[in-house]
């Protein structure tokens, strides 16, 4: 048989080489994926259209109820003006309250998922340990 030209430390080496070189690759990957997520511009949902049409509306009904009253010394279109704001109170309150339930199930549904993931095959809950087992 011939010699090999190639010895182990070559091997070691060149292994060595390709590892970098996917670390490397790998980094610029995942810089990547971090610099297309920046860019990424999501359409705001309907409810936050809808919350932000409400908000304005109302905004220019008081202003304009405001240079009214003032411009005629009239102060008839205060009540209407005091239920407007009250409204848009109760509006924001109710939309922050179902903001925040959607984003915890959001939230929660993610969790459950991970754990799913990173689960072995066959097991999605954790086994139960009974401490007289474990004694012996």
């Amino acid at each position: 048989m011939f010699p090999s030209k190639h010895t182990a430390a070559d091997y070691d080496r060149q292994l060595d080489e390709v590892r970098k070189k996917k670390e490397l690759y790998d980094k610029r990957l995942e810089i990547r994926e971090v610099r297309r997520s920046m860019r990424s511009w999501k359409w705001p949902t309907t409810t936050k259209i809808i919350v932000a049409y409400i908000f304005a509306n109302c905004t220019a009904v008081e202003i304009y109820s405001m240079v009214v009253m003032y411009q005629f010394q009239n102060l008839d279109a205060l009540y209407s003006l005091i239920t407007a704001v009250i409204t848009e109170s109760i509006s924001f309150a109710v939309y922050c309250c179902k903001a925040y339930n959607e984003t915890k199930q959001e939230e929660i549904i993610k969790l459950e998922r991970d754990k799913m993931e990173t689960a072995p095959a066959g097991m999605t809950e954790e086994p139960e340990l009974n401490p007289e087992e474990a004694m012996g």
